[in-house]
């Protein structure tokens, strides 16, 4: 008995009968009411009638199961309690000392609907005991008390995971109606398969309410929202600067459906410190979309191989001035009228490339308003006339770099090149010059930028060796490159040894292998045919293709 009473003290989970005790006495009658009896001799007399303890339920018979065993015998387990036995019974309840008499009529245990117990006999002797329905009502809520502070304490326990405490039990009206009494479980298979849905306790006015009724539910509290909705826009709170803040971290498709949304975040979605770089390179512009994006204000914008749809500017473009400082317009497909618009539009540019387009004198004159360019690339422009070349020599002091290579220009374009170009400029491509560019331009050249440091004049065919002795006055001349000039001998180019400052030689398609060898013996400090391409000036070298001139261009 012990053994059982300890294990009745760890596991709570359900209540089952066990094996009966069989009296010595063979004339004890059999009764729930002795529960409650008026006899005096018994142990429980004293007892408050919802004092159930776990000992008196194991001496009347009702012991502990595993959790492994059906919540179904437990209910039983407490209908054995209050049940009767009948009159062919031998068997009795523990600590009952009625005698049997055999003629007597079988006693019955009536629980009613208003939950009042009566015990019945055949003297008509009613005993009126305590409400037997509060009494199963607080052994339910002992119990699960009980197994709620076991599951915190062992809540990793399996007997214990796979059972749900809700349970409730309800009784009818056993001998009034024909109707079995009901003791089901609380939970069923499916609910055990299911141990993460948040279950609530009823609480015992929602028991009581269900009295009379066959069986029992559950009921479960919806979770609520973090927070309601009341018609307040939190983002009216926010400042400015917070709002742009958070929008300079999103990409420049979604700043655009953001404009959308209201006034505010259209005029926020438009400052112009969210549109400071922009990368559109091959990519097709619809009309007048070149403008909008000029009005945003942007400063890196790279737009090459792009394809920029007419008009590119409406007839009213002319009220405002670009902020643009580096464009890469390269390979870009734009009409002169729209280039012009753009360029008229420009006034602060740094760098820019206008490789392989289509200019005009006009185009130049707006390009020449660029007071501070720095770099300008007009590989393979056309339109290039020898007045549009003077306007810009004249006008851009501050040109560093210039790459006028394979332009088609005339002798007397070349002539006011090397004329009135800036003698800042330090890199110069003026390579495809053929038979336009004279030994007596190189030497103009020198004169006029005597700190150049990068000089290409690749497929220039007209240079002879007096070229190379005008090229030797560069004091500073670090890359020379004079490929295909087939008018100068090989013997030329070991002259070059003597000057201490240059430091790269390409001269593609002049020497053959042994030639090449007995070259690079007499100047093994200096690197001979290094780069086949040239980089003055243009935008993206290799395959650096989201910068230009070593600024990036997206976000």
């Amino acid at each position: 008995m012990s053994s059982r009473k300890h294990r009745g003290h760890e596991n709570m989970e359900n209540l089952c009968p066990v094996t009966r005790k069989r009296s010595k006495n063979k004339n004890l009658a059999v009764g729930a009411g002795a529960l409650l009896s008026v006899t005096k001799t018994t142990r429980y007399e004293t007892s408050s009638p919802s004092a159930l303890t776990y000992e008196a339920l194991e001496e009347m018979g009702v012991g502990m199961l595993d959790s492994e065993e059906s919540s179904s015998s437990a209910m039983s387990a407490i209908a054995l309690v209050v049940s009767t036995s009948d009159d062919n019974s031998n068997e009795t309840t523990p600590h009952v000392s009625v005698a049997r008499m055999s003629h007597q009529q079988p006693q019955r245990l009536s629980i009613s609907s208003t939950g009042d117990t009566t015990l019945d006999s055949s003297g008509n002797n009613t005993i009126l005991v305590d409400d037997m329905q509060q009494k199963l009502h607080a052994l339910a809520q002992a119990k699960r008390s009980a197994l709620g502070s076991e599951c915190s304490s062992n809540s990793n326990s399996p007997s214990k995971r796979t059972r749900n405490p809700l349970v409730a039990v309800s009784c009818n009206n056993q001998c009034d109606s024909a109707a079995p009494l009901n003791m089901q479980p609380s939970t069923s298979r499916q609910a055990l398969r299911q141990p993460k849905k948040a279950t609530t306790m009823p609480t015992p006015h929602l028991i009581n309410s269900q009295q009379g009724k066959e069986s029992f539910f559950v009921y479960r509290t919806p979770s609520m929202s973090a927070h309601i909705s009341s018609g307040i826009n939190y983002f009216d709170k926010l400042s400015d600067e917070i709002l742009l803040d958070i929008f300079k971290w999103l990409p420049k498709k979604t700043l655009l459906r953001m404009a959308t949304v209201s006034r505010r975040f259209n005029r926020c979605s438009r400052d112009e410190t969210l549109w400071t770089r922009l990368d559109l390179g091959l990519r097709t512009l619809r009309p007048a979309a070149l403008e909008q994006i000029v009005r945003r204000g942007v400063l890196v914008l790279r737009l090459a191989q792009a394809n920029i749809q007419e008009p590119a500017f409406t007839p009213l473009a002319c009220d405002f001035k670009s902020r643009l400082q580096y464009l890469d317009l390269s390979m870009t497909s734009i009409s002169r009228v729209s280039l012009r618009s753009l360029m008229s539009q420009c006034r602060q540019l740094k760098k820019l490339s206008l490789e392989n387009a289509e200019l005009s004198d006009e185009i130049c004159a707006e390009i020449a308003k660029n007071k501070s360019l720095e770099a300008l690339n007009l590989t393979m422009a056309s339109g290039l006339t020898a007045r549009s070349v003077r306007l810009m020599m004249e006008s851009l002091t501050n040109l560093s770099s210039l790459n006028i290579s394979w332009t088609d220009l005339s002798a007397d374009a070349v002539t006011a090149l090397v004329t009135h170009i800036s003698p800042n400029v330090i890199r110069l491509n003026v390579a495809g010059c053929r038979r336009v560019l004279f030994d007596s331009h190189v030497k103009s050249l020198q004169s006029r930028c005597p700190q150049l440091l990068e000089l290409d004049l690749s497929d220039c065919n007209s240079l002879t060796p007096a070229a190379i002795e005008a090229i030797m006055q560069f004091q500073m001349l670090e890359y020379l490159s004079v490929s295909r000039c087939y008018l100068i001998p090989a013997a030329s180019f070991i002259e070059l040894k003597d000057m201490s400052s240059l430091t790269y030689l390409d001269i593609f398609g002049m020497l053959s292998d042994g030639a090449m060898e007995a070259l690079e013996q007499q100047m093994p400090k200096m690197g001979i045919n290094k780069f086949i391409h040239s980089s003055v000036s243009r935008p993206t070298v290799g395959s650096r293709r989201t910068s230009i001139w070593g600024l990036r261009t997206r976000d």
